[in-house]
């Protein structure tokens, strides 16, 4: 516990037990942020947290509440600074390391975090949990809400890690829910208009992703995509180093003569230090990217880059990103989290690869997301597919027809390689029934996630749980 005068400039001593900002925590001497959302203000809030425990409020207005009232003008900046404070300033022992981009996040902050934890010891926030050697966090958003935040950094710093690799995200960024937040390395890995939702605009949405950039600290670094269009855009907006990495273009690292084979990718990379061959056991083109921008995170750290590369040939599969399920070398199966048109194209490409005969792709998406992305997607999805099986993807409160409708609104009248089965688990049991000798089954969309929400409602769905359920009756089948 520490007094509330301790935390933040004010003349109350009150006691503090923790800091929260949901006023339906029922706990004892709490301090409670008034945290202004998308679409709720917590001060509204305040006298409901006052009930449930609360000793002590942080405001931005005067509020009628019989407990001490700190009035600041951001609660956000305020809330991350009181947390800093109360975990007695964890985030300034790490080293943090930012990753924002539409596509990639999980994979290069998923690569850093294997990495390091070869060559010392490192915690991963992000859309796969929270986690380091010896500590699990609960987590289902892909960047916690700072309290939650700060309880990882607290335990991972418990638990000796010195590094933090996470994914930091738009929408955490356009509430300002990360302000005053320091980075030492922050990470573009790329952006496209599939990700608009709260943002309204491309120009919002890349503004959002531009603020991770202005909280490197001067020592940090900015490592950038090159070949990205917006590159120009983040390197101008950028505290610190800025570092580059492109296939296409001049950069500061460079990648080239890229063989891409099933289960095996391997490339030339040229860096400030000399040149290399890497070898991944993680395939695919959009792979030279995210292991440019891990290699450079991991050197600009201070670690020897030819330990990073050899270290690289032991990286495992990331849950839910083109993981590859064999089926008695019947068929084969990849899970991924694509569900942005370019994340599509980029795993049918890879599929294109493992096939020796068609690909079958299961697929849809979100509710209550952006939807002029999904006619993009449907021409990409049924363009790059044999046939493809259109159901739910996470639809709230949207009607999954609906979406479908407009999913498949962009087709020529001649496109038939489609159908719709609305019950996810019900379309990937078609995928799997029809999939030959030589097929690839792709499943989009979902990753590794657990809980479909469904209304008002949240229903269990996970693509692993499914995949491995009908391929176990298959084969009792077969016996």
């Amino acid at each position: 516990m520490k007094k509330l005068n301790e935390l933040i400039p004010c003349d109350y001593d009150t006691l503090i037990s923790s800091i929260e900002d949901d006023s339906r925590v029922k706990n004892d001497n709490y301090l409670f942020c008034c945290i202004k959302g998308l679409t709720v203000d917590g001060h509204d809030f305040a006298k409901d947290a006052v009930d449930n425990g609360a000793v002590a409020i942080l405001s931005e207005k005067d509020l009628e509440v019989d407990v001490p009232v700190v009035k600041v003008d951001n609660t956000n900046k305020a809330m991350i600074d009181v947390l800093s404070r109360f975990y007695d300033g964890v985030d300034k022992k790490l080293k943090m390391i930012g990753v924002t981009g539409t596509d990639g996040k999980t994979t290069v902050a998923s690569m850093i975090y294997q990495l390091i934890n070869n060559m010392s010891k490192a915690g991963y926030v992000g859309t796969n949990g929270i986690e380091c050697e010896g500590y699990k966090q609960e987590g289902h958003l892909t960047t916690p809400f700072p309290r939650d935040l700060f309880t990882a950094l607290d335990n991972f710093d418990k638990q000796g890690c010195k590094y933090v690799s996470m994914e930091v995200s738009s929408e955490r960024l356009l509430t300002g829910r990360m302000d005053d937040m320091d980075f030492d390395i922050a990470i573009f890995t790329n952006l496209t208009k599939d990700h608009i939702n709260n943002h309204k605009t491309y120009n919002n949405y890349r503004e959002c992703k531009g603020k991770l950039f202005n909280m490197i600290r001067p020592s940090g670094f900015a490592i950038i995509n090159n070949d990205d269009e917006n590159a120009a855009y983040f390197r101008k907006v950028s505290n610190g180093k800025v570092l580059t990495y492109a296939i296409d273009n001049k950069a500061d690292y460079s990648a080239t003569d890229i063989i891409i084979a099933p289960r095996k990718l391997m490339f030339k990379l040229t860096a400030p230090t000399g040149e290399y061959t890497v070898e991944s056991p993680l395939s695919g083109k959009y792979n030279v990217y995210n292991l440019m921008a891990s290699i450079m995170t991991c050197q600009a750290l201070g670690f020897d880059i030819e330990t990073i590369i050899e270290n690289i040939k032991n990286l495992t599969p990331i849950k839910g990103r083109a993981d590859i399920i064999d089926y008695n070398g019947k068929f084969k199966v990849i899970i991924d989290y694509a569900h942005t048109s370019n994340a599509l194209k980029n795993i049918l490409e890879f599929a294109t690869i493992l096939t020796n005969g068609g690909i079958i792709t299961v697929t849809g998406s979100a509710g209550g997301r952006d939807n002029v992305k999904r006619p993009e997607m449907g021409r990409i999805v049924t363009s790059l597919s044999n046939y493809v099986v259109f159901t739910m993807d996470d639809p709230r409160y949207e009607d999954p027809n609906d979406i479908i409708d407009q999913l498949v609104s962009g087709l020529d009248d001649n496109v038939r390689n489609y159908e719709r089965v609305i019950d996810r688990r019900d379309a990937i049991k078609k995928a799997l029934s029809i999939a030959k000798e030589g097929d690839v089954v792709v499943i989009a969309g979902r990753g590794n996630d657990t809980f479909m929400p469904l209304g008002d409602t949240v229903v269990r769905c996970n693509d692993y749980e499914e995949v491995y359920k009908n391929l176990k009756e298959e084969v009792s089948l077969q016996c």
